[in-house]
């Protein structure tokens, strides 16, 4: 049996045009000029840039996670239009029937991500939960990764991710990482390189091979 870590937004949840719509309204009321969209997708995929800055241009923000003190823009734009991933679902019962021990990483403050899981239906499949507060790092540190492996039951482990933040998170615990390169989102034929996929069907059948 294998422990399996997800992350939540572009991993589970198709839910990064919420984000972006929600700083755009950020902006808009804090009367800041408009963004590009890809300046906000980058800023929430790369490691080391100061979201808060890049978003509202607030310096030395003192939270962790960029969705602090701004809660209501993302749970109005992800109760809108966030939806998971085709197939999302029967991939995490497929899961739990092989009894893989299933957690949560995300960088989201952690009292909003089981309500975001239950509107989804999905919070009964995992095991652990964590998300970003006082005392845990965001990702890319690995400190959620180490947590979690600390109270898993299995000897391997793998963490399924979207972006770089997630990659060098599970390069930082030294476990296994796999990329999701949803079709939803990747509408251009890419080649998919050897640890993405891009549905649940390829996903599983990589997890097979940690077995």
């Amino acid at each position: 049996m294998i422990n399996v870590i997800f992350d939540m937004d572009g991993t589970l949840l198709n839910s990064e045009d919420c984000i972006c719509a929600a700083v755009a309204e950020i902006r808009q009321d804090k009367q800041l000029p408009k963004i590009p969209k890809s300046a906000i997708q980058h800023a929430i995929h790369t490691p080391g840039v100061d979201c808060a800055k890049v978003f509202y241009d607030i310096d030395n923000f003192p939270h962790r996670s960029y969705k602090v003190g701004f809660e209501s823009y993302f749970k109005k734009h992800y109760e809108q239009s966030a939806t998971l991933f085709e197939g999302v679902r029967e991939m995490l019962q497929t899961c739990k029937t092989k009894n893989y021990f299933l957690a949560l990483a995300s960088n989201a403050p952690q009292e909003k991500l089981k309500p975001i899981l239950q509107r989804h239906n999905i919070a009964e499949y995992f095991d652990i939960i964590i998300g970003t507060n006082p005392n845990i790092e965001s990702k890319p540190n690995p400190m959620m990764i180490y947590f979690i492996l600390q109270n898993a039951p299995f000897k391997q482990s793998v963490f399924v991710g979207n972006c770089l933040k997630d990659e060098e998170a599970a390069k930082n615990a030294k476990i296994p990482y796999l990329q999701a390169k949803w079709k939803e989102v990747n509408t251009k034929n890419q080649i998919l390189q050897k640890n993405e996929f891009s549905s649940k069907d390829e996903l599983l059948a990589m997890l097979e091979r940690y077995e």
